[in-house]
């Protein structure tokens, strides 16, 4: 569940002529987007392209992807915190957490991570910077098979610019679209960004200067989650269905816990307190710097009267009850299912599900797993027992209900079952059976309540 330190990330060539190809770093004021436009910072660094990394990452924003085999992709549009600070806040957390990452922050995650094959530094590259820099790039950076970079050169195209200049025709009957789709993505035109996890439409996070280590703070900080995701869910009126939280650690590492809802619910108390009883679960350690409290599962939820004036409204629902046990034990409910024979007749469904119309003879709650055998006696072959023995132990029966006639069911398969015929029994000692008698045997399959 928590992810293991990262590995160091290895040193990349520069340019051909050993100069980087960005340009020195502009003004913050004109690193900063414009408003609408979409911002990546790229991560290149060894064993960064791989889901726990990614999932680490979500500290920091809700898109995160795993770009091709060299780093993460992380969305950055729409964040408060400034650009600079943001691309130094996550190199610094990544070098911290023993994986020293080379990032950069701008618009075309294809030409990012080309700057980055091609050694340039962190920095932020505004939309102007980052096209003017574009033409200068080598084609040695491009994500391109090294047969064709090769051939590339044998033809005197060595930087973006000559490529650039070359028409497209003759170069896709020679290359193929790999070229034409490389370049197209180096302006932004083709960005393919699949995000290592869909973003919840509700969440909250937070990050603590002091890093949670104990109980109680790990339970006062989930509550002040809990209430502010409620107040969400509130204004858009929906309900949550599954909760996750997930616990960042600066080393690198992160655990999540899981809680799932029987019924869509948005009541913070209700919520508080499953969260509760699972905080034993997580092991801080040297303690958490961010929780996110999402709902993985959201649904509509109307609002409803608790109670006209004067009436008495129970203290838990029956759904927050079975919520509550099933954390400690699987609940589960039986379904009525389309079978006359007793053993084929309920399945095990969701305790939470619809409610099926139960069978019209009254029949135990649960089988026994395996029929006992027992002696039965009677007046008539097909009258009901006056006595049943079950081993030493012989019973009186003082009241009996049946035969219930269980025939093979026509809209099956032709099975070797010879009918049954079973019968509620009251015995003088108080029990009530369910009998059965196939032929000349007679079994107690099950005890009436």
């Amino acid at each position: 569940m928590g992810s293991r330190r990262f590995a160091r990330t290895p040193s990349l060539p520069l340019f051909a002529d050993g100069l980087p190809c960005a340009a020195p770093p502009l003004p913050e004021a004109e690193c900063q987007a414009k408003s609408g436009d979409r911002r990546f910072l790229m991560l290149h660094g060894e064993g960064l392209a791989a889901e726990r990394p990614a999932v680490w990452a979500l500290r920091f924003s809700p898109l995160v992807g795993i770009w091709g085999e060299e780093g993460l992709l992380i969305e950055t549009t729409g964040l408060p915190e400034r650009e600079p600070d943001l691309l130094r806040r996550v190199l610094a957390a990544f070098s911290a957490a023993g994986a020293p990452a080379r990032g950069l922050l701008g618009a075309a995650p294809a030409a990012l991570a080309a700057f980055l094959r091609a050694g340039t530094r962190p920095q932020v590259l505004a939309p102007r910077q980052e096209a003017a820099t574009l033409p200068r790039l080598p084609v040695t950076a491009l994500a391109l098979p090294p047969e064709m970079i090769t051939a590339l050169h044998r033809m005197g195209l060595r930087d973006v610019a000559a490529l650039e200049a070359q028409p497209r025709g003759p170069l896709a009957r020679r290359f193929g679209r790999a070229i034409a789709e490389e370049l197209s993505a180096l302006r932004g035109r083709i960005a393919p960004f699949t995000p290592i996890r869909p973003p919840p439409r509700h969440h909250q996070a937070r990050e603590y200067l002091s890093p949670l280590c104990t109980a109680p703070a790990l339970e006062r900080a989930i509550a002040a989650l809990a209430d502010r995701l409620c107040t969400g869910l509130l204004e858009s009126g929906e309900g949550v269905r599954a909760l996750r939280l997930t616990a960042f650690r600066g080393d690198g590492s992160w655990q999540e816990l899981r809680q799932g809802l029987g019924q869509a619910s948005r009541d913070p108390a209700h919520l508080r307190r499953l969260l509760d009883r699972r905080v034993e679960e997580l092991r801080p350690e040297l303690g958490f710097e961010k929780l996110i409290l999402a709902a993985e599962v959201a649904e509509a939820l109307n609002a409803r009267q608790a109670a006209l004036p004067g009436e008495e409204v129970p203290a838990e629902s029956l759904s927050e009850m079975l919520d509550r046990l099933a954390q400690r034990v699987r609940i589960w409910r039986l379904a009525p299912q389309e079978s006359h024979w007793p053993e084929r007749a309920a399945a095990r469904a969701d305790a939470f599900g619809p409610v099926g119309e139960a069978p019209a003879a009254p029949r135990p709650l649960r089988l026994l797993r395996r029929p006992i055998p027992v002696k039965a006696s009677a007046l008539l072959p097909d009258d009901p027992p006056f006595q049943v023995t079950l081993g030493q132990r012989v019973e009186r029966v003082i009241s009996a209900e049946g035969p219930e006639r269980i025939e093979p069911e026509w809209w099956r398969a032709p099975e070797d079952r010879p009918p049954r015929d079973y019968y509620r029994l009251q015995l003088a000692s108080g029990a009530r059976w369910w009998v059965c008698r196939r032929g000349e045997r007679w079994f107690i399959h099950g005890h009436l309540p």
